[in-house]
């Protein structure tokens, strides 16, 4: 498995230095690249989308969006322990630090200047490969509107902003954020080859926004957009005849498609090795980067704290998989540690019962064989535990032998690739599944009417087919895509939200290991993430805060 290594480059963020007196500011420039100077070559502009690209990653992990959504949405309570109050803060609807997600907020424009900065100065750039030019200009807009639609489903209307300028921004319509997300899209769609999906293709460039994400990440924009704003279209005039010929394309032309094995989409997957001695892994792992994947945002191996003589940073590493991980400090291969934060919640356990991706979605500490009799409920001054782990996003153990000959077990990717320190908050690899193409298939159903991609997801696990009906798209979305941060979205669009979070009241939890009941009130006005206030404060009265979240 190949990682493409996002190390944000000096040259592509291109930090500007300044210094004190005539005799500094007359000096000759020392360095190569310099604004007037750079975005002239395709290295350049490659260096440049590099740096874009390491921005999608967070290094405060209870900001990671999937982990955010999972935790706002029925699939998941706040789990993690009593002085959790961020995990607390997000289940609940309470913001009581004001720059609760100031690092998201900010990690994205980040990433949306350094694009604004690369596609404003893109046709500098000198090209002999014109497929080569038109595909990073593509990727460079797919990426800002990734970054505008995550910005815009987390906290609803923000400022938009083309320029590299300093400006005093307020908040832009969704009608106008959607137009520039639209537009973005359609250009990537435009700009990016129609090379399809191969082992050897991905290998070299895993992590890399393609036509297909493209289109499929258009069909999500669109089913957002008009099922929450209640339109027809996208702004712009992006209808939904448009919309349908893009994901078909995806479809049809890709090279995607569903690996034949559910959890094989999972690095737990990795565990079910050869135990026939057939010569043949019982479940095959393909690797992070194989064909259902339409895109996915990358980790590495260089993760670690910050600090003088550190090379690497945590957003290098998949800081959810230790959040979702087991709580208490002790490892119970083939499950490591980390926080316990996002319990599954018992309802969507219920809405699995019967269904064979239930035991391939959640680990189960009374049935799991590596769990019964060993786990250690309250650990930790555990809040709303489930004893319920997201199976998809939990850190993996693998055994190894030590220099003494003795069996023990070190994370599955660090066993695989290394790592700058051995640590279990570090060694978390996995990629973050953003579009799968099982979800390809179940928007398609959705937008068309048929049941043809509802039909194909569920034969891939057994199940027979059922009749298309909106009920049943709801039913399947939730249990195919489960924990994949897809659920809050989707309960918003079709609205129907308030009704599924506040269906867990009286669901049972633990507290403090002692028998307790899940309480929340889901408020409509606060479906959107508070702004951060610091941002506020810096607007010069331009940014307010959102709807329900005002002082």
């Amino acid at each position: 498995m190949n990682k493409i290594l996002y190390i944000s480059i000096i040259a592509a963020s291109l930090i500007l230095m300044t210094g004190c007196g005539d005799e500094f500011l007359n000096r000759e420039n020392l360095y190569e690249k310099n604004l007037e100077t750079y975005y002239e070559t395709p290295k350049d502009v490659d260096e440049a989308l590099i740096g874009a690209y390491s921005r999608l990653t967070v290094d405060a992990g209870i900001n990671h969006p999937m982990l955010l959504a999972n935790v706002l949405s029925d699939d998941c309570y706040s789990g993690g322990g009593t002085g959790d109050a961020e995990a607390w803060d997000i289940d609940q609807q309470k913001n009581r630090a004001e720059d609760r997600y100031l690092h998201i907020y900010q990690r994205s424009y980040s990433g949306i200047y350094s694009l604004n900065m690369l596609l404003n100065n893109f046709d500098k750039a000198v090209y002999e490969d014109a497929v080569l030019q038109k595909q990073h200009k593509g990727e460079a807009q797919f990426l800002r509107a990734y970054y505008y639609f995550r910005l815009a489903q987390l906290f609803g209307e923000v400022p938009l902003n083309l320029g590299t300028e300093l400006a005093y921004l307020g908040k832009a319509s969704h009608e106008e954020l959607y137009q520039q997300i639209a537009s973005d899209l359609k250009g990537a769609i435009e700009n990016l080859p129609d090379e399809a999906w191969t082992e050897g293709w991905a290998n070299e460039n895993s992590g890399r926004a393609t036509k297909w994400a493209a289109e499929a990440l258009m069909a999500r924009v669109y089913l957002f957009y008009t099922g929450y704003y209640n339109a027809s279209d996208l702004p712009g005039g992006i209808t939904k005849a448009n919309v349908v010929e893009w994901i078909e394309d995806c479809i049809n032309n890709s090279g995607h498609g569903l690996l034949d094995d559910f959890r094989s989409n999972w690095p737990y997957a990795h565990l079910f090795v050869d135990e026939d001695d057939n010569g043949v892994d019982d479940i095959p792992w393909p690797g992070d980067g194989h064909k259902e994947t339409v895109w996915a945002i990358k980790y590495t191996n260089q993760g670690h704290w910050a600090g003088p003589g550190n090379p690497g940073r945590l957003a290098y590493t998949n800081q959810q998989v230790l959040y979702n991980s087991m709580r208490g400090g002790v490892d119970y291969p083939p499950y490591g540690q980390g926080w316990g934060i996002g319990q599954v919640s018992t309802l969507l356990d219920a809405a699995m019962l019967g269904d064979p991706r239930q035991e391939m979605t959640i680990i189960d500490v009374t049935t799991d064989p590596a769990l019964v009799g060993s786990h250690e409920w309250g650990a930790w001054q555990f809040r709303d535990e489930t004893g319920l782990y997201n199976k998809k996003y939990s850190a993996i153990l693998t055994a190894t032998t030590n220099d003494a000959g003795q069996t023990v077990y070190k994370g599955m990717y660090y066993n695989l690739f290394g790592g700058l320190e051995e640590s279990y908050q570090l060694w978390n690899m996995q990629d973050d599944i953003i579009i799968r193409f099982a979800d390809v298939l179940l928007m398609h159903s959705e937008l068309t009417g048929t049941a043809d991609g509802l039909t194909e997801v569920r034969a891939r696990v057994g199940l027979d087919e059922v009749a298309y009906s909106l009920d049943n798209i709801k039913k399947e979305r939730r249990i195919e895509l489960a924990l994949e941060g897809v659920r809050y979205y989707d309960l918003l669009r079709w609205g129907d939200a308030k009704t599924a979070i506040e269906a867990a009241n009286g669901a049972p939890v633990k507290l403090l290991g002692l028998d307790d009941v899940y309480s929340v009130n889901f408020d409509e006005a606060k479906a959107f993430l508070p702004l951060p206030e610091s941002e506020i404060n810096l607007s010069r009265g331009n940014l307010i805060q959102n709807p329900g979240w005002a002082k």
